[in-house]
């Protein structure tokens, strides 16, 4: 005889996707907001909650630590409720986050930050934008950057600021797929490489997301440094 599933279990049933929308709608915020309070991409969020793909643990961490009410119990088992429950005798401890201060190139400073990097770029000479220390990730020789214009929209618009890594020259022949900042000439751009051809041709492509943006073949000679975009950091709302 088969029994009667009992709450418990349906709690149990419910996919990691929909517990993650319900978290959302509980918080009362947006996808785009929770992506951004992470540090991560939105698009990631939504191929999550259409069931494309699923949440690695580091990302329920994440959201666990940017928002303490959640319980780790329903988001990680289904166990409800949702959100953790007002008492009159709790009280709120307060997590220190540490920051730190990353150099920063802001729209304003391309023309110089161009010049002054083929003159050989102390990164000291910078501005500074401050960072929350979990959202570097460990990763060295990093820099904000400024985005200019929506050539990379909609994933990155005007004035969005990333988190980007400089990439040694020995290693450009490798990069592709992913989001880039690269100096060539007297040009500074954020574009995508799809078709990476150092190695046989001696030439890069550079694309924009956005249809109207276009792209651009730079001969190996005439690039001065790239960086890799691996993390948004803020954004503004269009």
């Amino acid at each position: 005889m088969v029994g009667k599933a009992n709450d418990s279990d349906k709690e149990l049933m419910v996919p990691v996707q929909e517990r993650l929308r319900q978290v959302i709608d509980a918080l009362g915020v947006s996808v785009y907001q929770v992506a951004k309070d992470l540090g991560e991409n939105s698009s990631k969020f939504y191929n999550i909650l259409n069931g494309r793909a699923k949440p690695s643990y580091d990302t329920i961490l994440r959201l666990l630590e940017q928002y303490p009410q959640v319980r780790a119990d329903y988001l990680l088992r289904g166990q409800l409720p949702v959100l953790s429950e007002e008492e009159d005798n709790a009280r709120v401890i307060e997590m220190p986050v540490r920051y730190r201060e990353l150099p920063f190139v802001p729209t304003r400073f391309y023309a110089s930050f161009i010049e002054t990097y083929t003159e050989g770029l102390s990164l000291e000479q910078l501005e500074t934008y401050r960072v929350a220390e979990h959202l570097v990730e460990g990763h060295k020789n990093a820099v904000i950057i400024e985005i200019s214009g929506n050539s990379m929209s909609p994933q990155l618009i005007s004035g969005a600021k990333v988190l980007a890594v400089h990439i040694d020259p020995t290693n450009w022949e490798y990069q592709s797929g992913g989001i880039y900042a690269v100096i060539y000439r007297d040009y500074f751009v954020v574009k995508r490489i799809k078709d990476n051809e150092l190695l046989t041709k001696q030439r890069l492509t550079l694309h924009s997301d956005n249809p109207n943006g276009g792209s651009v073949t730079v001969p190996r000679k005439d690039i001065l440094g790239i960086w890799k975009v691996v993390r948004v950091i803020d954004s503004p709302v269009e």
